[in-house]
């Protein structure tokens, strides 16, 4: 009689190879908890190892973010916590977003009107502008009062610093009267328009009894010649060492030997300083002496002490200058870090001597700053930005930090206000010089 054998059990040829299967399976779960005990014991002795006021940091996050009522995310909390980081005036925390803004910035694409402002007391100021910026474009200059403003020629009005910021971050288009003279005698009007997309910014402005050129977009510039400057010498402001600074530099000093100028002023008054590795590229177009064919411009040393040499990437200095050029700067309270750092190179290779140098009689100095700081990323992209190295002129002893260049060193004492006036008493004094 015929039998089904549907709910039989399985054949014994079959039995060894289930086995072998559940021994697999055992294997494979006794590893997921070895790696699992394995991860939490790492896991706890790296948070006994933290140290007790990370993990209590850790575990007021923790807590805040599940209990706090009006409701906070780690995020939020973690931005509350290192917003304000001041380790030193020059280090930061950024979260991810904010770094690339910062970063898109430095590297020379902005979508802003272009100009940076200051009150002093209830008067409004310009202390700088963007080239290339609308505000370049439009003739404004810094040093200029910020006399009314409004969204249109029609709805002007005078405020103060708050009021002129908000109308600048809220509307698109914007309308200024500024003039050097704070009564307003010279003043005219400006409208400006939000750029829809980024402009590449420009970090130097050259001129000379001819003309003015910048070297970013079509070559325009707001600037034009400069009255009383000497034939034979023209003038390159820096404004920062970022974006394509170096770039411009060697094109600003191939349009002035183009020009038959032999001379230069080299105008760092307020320019606060960038990335090394545009210093290190400016600063091989001015270093007269070096013997080197890549002369050693800095050196740094972390706290470690590990030392850094850094070097220029080429000795270019007979690309633009001839044997007799004189080159003078022009620096105040506000010429810092990388800017002094060119000095120092400068000073090193004798292609400028102190009294090359002129500051302002009130203040004496430079801003005194002789440190650097690099940047550590997370795996989330978050960066925390740390002072973490002493830097020294390219003979490795030298330093500045906290003292600057100052007229003690034989520089040239020029009275003048900190942003030029209509007339500059910086190239006055220059002029004078030459």
């Amino acid at each position: 009689m015929k039998r089904d054998n549907s709910l039989s059990a399985a054949p014994k040829e079959d039995a060894p190879r289930t086995k072998e299967k559940g021994r697999r399976a055992l294997a494979v779960i006794c590893c997921l908890l070895a790696a699992l005990l394995f991860f939490t014991i790492g896991w706890f002795g790296h948070y006994l190892s933290l140290g007790g006021r990370v993990r209590s940091l850790l575990w007021a996050v923790d807590t805040a973010e599940q209990n706090f009522l009006g409701g906070v995310t780690e995020e939020e909390l973690f931005e509350k916590f290192f917003g304000d980081l001041a380790l030193d005036p020059y280090s930061e925390y950024y979260t991810r977003e904010e770094y690339e803004a910062v970063y898109s910035r430095h590297e020379g694409k902005r979508a802003d009107y272009g100009f940076n402002f200051f009150a002093a007391g209830e008067d409004l100021h310009i202390a700088r502008i963007t080239g290339n910026s609308p505000a370049d474009r439009a003739g404004i200059e810094g040093g200029m009062y910020v006399l009314a403003f409004g969204a249109d020629a029609d709805h002007l009005q005078t405020g103060g610093y708050d009021d002129f910021r908000t109308l600048l971050n809220s509307s698109a288009e914007v309308t200024v009267r500024c003039g050097f003279d704070e009564g307003g005698s010279d003043a005219a009007l400006y409208t400006l328009t939000r750029p829809q997309t980024p402009y590449r910014a420009a970090s130097c402005l050259y001129r000379d009894g001819e003309g003015a050129l910048r070297f970013v977009g079509d070559g325009k510039a707001s600037a034009g010649a400069l009255e009383g400057i000497p034939a034979d010498t023209a003038y390159l402001r820096i404004d920062e060492f970022y974006g394509t600074a170096a770039e411009e530099t060697a094109a600003a000093l191939a349009a002035m030997k183009a020009r038959g100028k032999k001379n230069l002023i080299l105008d760092l008054r307020n320019n606060g300083g960038g990335y090394l590795s545009v210093f290190q590229k400016i600063a091989a177009c001015f270093l007269r002496d070096a013997a080197e064919e890549r002369p050693v411009v800095a050196v740094s040393r972390e706290k470690s002490g590990r030392e850094t040499v850094w070097r220029a990437p080429a000795n270019r200095f007979s690309e633009f200058f001839g044997d007799d050029a004189k080159i003078y700067v022009l620096a105040n309270e506000n010429t810092a870090s990388a800017s002094e750092c060119l000095i120092g190179a400068l000073v090193a290779y004798n292609a400028v001597p102190y009294g090359h140098i002129y500051l302002r009689a009130e203040t004496g100095r430079t801003y005194g700053k002789g440190i650097m700081q690099s940047t550590y990323s997370d795996a989330a992209g978050n960066r925390l930005k740390l002072t973490n190295a002493q830097m020294y002129w390219p003979d490795g002893v030298t330093t500045i930090h906290g003292r600057g260049v100052t007229l003690a060193d034989g520089a040239v004492a020029v009275e003048a206000s900190v942003y030029p006036a209509a007339q500059d008493e910086f190239l006055r004094a220059v002029y004078a010089d030459i």
